[in-house]
C-alpha cells in the first residue's frame, strides 16, 4: 500500500541521473548558488567545496552533491505535503 504521507517522487522510478536538481547540483560552481523555484531555498557550492542549503529558517551543509540531494527531495517533499494539506 502507498504511503500518502509520502509523496512519491518520479525520479525514484527515472533514475537521479535524469532529475534537473541533481544534474545542477552536480554542476554547481564554487561561490555559485542556485533557488529552487516556488521555495525560499537557496542551495550553493562553498569555496571549501561543501553544498549548503539556506533558507530564512534553515541552513545545513553538506559534504557531498548525493546528501545535498537527498535532503532537498526530503524538504520539498515536506513543503508539497504542507501545501497539500493547505488545500484541504
Amino acid at each position: 500500500m502507498i504511503d500518502a504521507n509520502e509523496q512519491t517522487h518520479v525520479y525514484e522510478y527515472l533514475g537521479k541521473e535524469s532529475d534537473p536538481l541533481y544534474n545542477n547540483i552536480l554542476h554547481l560552481k564554487v561561490n555559485q548558488s542556485i533557488q529552487i523555484p516556488e521555495t525560499n531555498l537557496k542551495i550553493s557550492k562553498t569555496r571549501y567545496g561543501m553544498y549548503e542549503i539556506v533558507s530564512a529558517e534553515y541552513h545545513e551543509c553538506y559534504s557531498s552533491p548525493q546528501s545535498l540531494y537527498e535532503q532537498i527531495n526530503a524538504l520539498l517533499n515536506d513543503i508539497s505535503l504542507i501545501r497539500k494539506d493547505d488545500d484541504k
